[in-house]
């Protein structure tokens, strides 16, 4: 009887250690190859993805920074036009006070060579 308690005992002991050098640490040994080859070409999919997302964005910022620097010109060209519209209106102011100067001098001068008409 002791005999067969010590050979049960040395299978049980045989089976347990083939169990622990047989099986895979990280219990992989049954999935399925294709799995794998999809998990690649998923993780490959989306680093493509997401370097297109970042291509776009540094374009997008790229014409965006286009866009202010356009607009910063045309404001600095507006504010020009602006005070060269301010200076051509006194100039103007100053011109019509002029002809109109010169038309009253003229008239002096008529009535003067008239005779008092």
């Amino acid at each position: 009887m002791k005999t067969l308690i010590f050979v049960i005992i040395f299978f049980m002991m045989y089976l347990i250690i083939e169990h622990f050098f047989m099986t895979n640490k990280e219990g992989l040994a049954n999935c399925n190859t294709a799995q794998h080859d999809l998990t690649y070409k998923n993780t490959a999919t989306i680093r493509q993805q997401q370097t297109e997302i970042d291509d776009f964005k540094s374009n997008m910022e790229s014409q965006l920074n286009s866009l202010q620097s356009r607009v910063k010109g045309f404001n600095a060209q507006i504010s020009k036009n602006t005070k060269g519209i301010a200076s051509n209106a006194t100039i103007i102011k100053s011109t019509v006070k002029d002809v109109n100067d010169a038309k009253k001098q003229k008239a002096k001068e008529l009535n003067k060579a008239g005779g008092g008409l």
